[in-house]
């Protein structure tokens, strides 16, 4: 196996929360080194969160591992002076602070690029850097609810409702990840460097997907479909006799009948016998097939439709898809003895190469843990004048 893809890119990361953090963690699971910058005395607003392991909140360990965090005032001029050394030899620069902060920092493309004509600049915004929104503030709750996803989800006939995750800000930010390595390839062919925007409104619109022109085609709202999905009958999570089973018998008319007889053991269920007929008589369907599902467990439905080969799964919670054989077999839950929290449970990523690995050599930075480091590698700063400065309340 060779090395990380990325292992020759550097990134100064002046990102928090979560859509910056989550996508420079990837760029840095991926070999990149990721220079955080932090703010004296808290840190990035993630660190704060509850709950926390000797000290260490669970957003924090889990967004920002292999990451070195430094921390400078870039309140002081001095720290934006250092803050803009750092960016002069690096590939990247990734922002998400809120609409006009770079440009008050001085540390803006504009001015960066000035110095470093290669260097690719990532922004994640709200509503993004142009348009009649560009100048507010947006966090993930009300990007669901104005980007038009809550309106599709929740119960069917009932109130909207959030989807579970920040999905505007995990869409953004991955989102984020595709420009930056868009961009860098451009440079490879180029020598030039571009800023690439992206924004958890688009992020959240994108995601809407056919609910665009199905509004466009019949001119009705798309509406909740709760348990069920939007397009095919049978598709759905059913209540079993101690639990709930997800199925999908396929979408062929041979599977209907054979779901419809075989598995339901009605004939009646024959005479909708088109997607379309199945669609527009969902309810009239749920009750011939839901009495039936309940009749039997989770485990003996789930073997009915691994028989038939239709895709099936239980529904769980969190503490199962830690137990999950698959997620255990590729990593996407691992354990991790962090030298100050000690043991945890982290998310891995869905990222795997034949001729080459990713990595997860370090966990989440103590705060400053880094400074000196990284100002006496890139900056050529020594033990001494990283002392004054902090004396200065410049660094940390």
């Amino acid at each position: 196996m060779g090395e990380a893809p990325l292992s020759d890119i550097t990134i100064i990361d002046f990102t928090q929360v979560r859509a910056g953090p989550w996508s420079t963690q990837i760029l840095g699971k991926l070999g990149a080194e990721v220079i955080k910058i932090e703010r004296p005395g808290t840190g990035a607003r993630e660190r704060q969160d509850e709950p926390k392991q000797a000290g260490f909140s669970a957003t924090h360990l889990s967004r920002n591992r292999d990451k070195k965090s430094v921390v400078i005032d870039l309140k002081s001029d001095r720290g934006r002076e250092i803050a803009h050394d750092l960016t002069r030899d690096a590939d990247v620069v990734v922002e998400n602070f809120g609409p006009g902060a770079m440009e008050r920092l001085g540390l803006d493309y504009e001015t960066l690029s000035a110095d470093n004509p290669g260097l690719v600049f990532a922004s994640i915004k709200g509503y993004g850097d142009e348009g009649p929104h560009s100048h507010k503030k947006g966090v993930d709750l009300i990007m669901q609810a104005e980007g038009g996803i809550m309106s599709v989800t929740g119960p069917e006939g009932g109130p909207p409702v959030k989807v579970g995750q920040a999905i505007g800000d995990i869409g953004a930010g991955l989102y984020n990840v595709i420009g930056i390595l868009t961009a860098l390839y451009n440079r490879e062919q180029t020598g030039e460097g571009q800023k690439f925007s992206t924004d958890l409104f688009g992020a959240i619109v994108s995601f809407l997907e056919e609910y665009i022109p199905r509004y466009e085609m019949t001119g009705e709202n798309p509406t909740p479909y709760g348990r069920r999905h939007q397009t095919t009958v049978p598709y759905e999570v059913a209540e079993t006799e101690d639990g709930y089973v997800a199925f999908y018998p396929a979408g062929g008319e041979d599977d209907w009948e054979r779901f419809a007889t075989e598995v339901i053991g009605s004939e009646k269920l024959l005479e909708y016998d088109s997607r379309e007929e199945r669609m527009k008589n969902y309810m009239a369907i749920a009750a011939e097939i839901h009495p039936v599902l309940k009749e039997k467990t989770t485990d003996e439905w789930m073997d009915i439709f691994d028989g038939l080969n239709w895709p099936n799964g239980p529904l769980n919670e969190v503490s199962d898809v830690i137990e999950h054989p698959q997620a255990q077999a590729l990593d996407y839950v691992k354990e991790f003895d962090h030298e100050e929290a000690g043991e945890i449970t982290l998310h891995g990523h869905p990222l795997h190469f034949s001729d080459s690995e990713s990595k997860f050599e370090a966990g989440a930075p103590k705060l400053g843990q880094h400074t000196e480091e990284v100002l006496e590698t890139h900056l050529g700063i020594d033990a001494e004048e990283v002392e004054t400065l902090r004396e200065e309340d410049v660094v940390e």
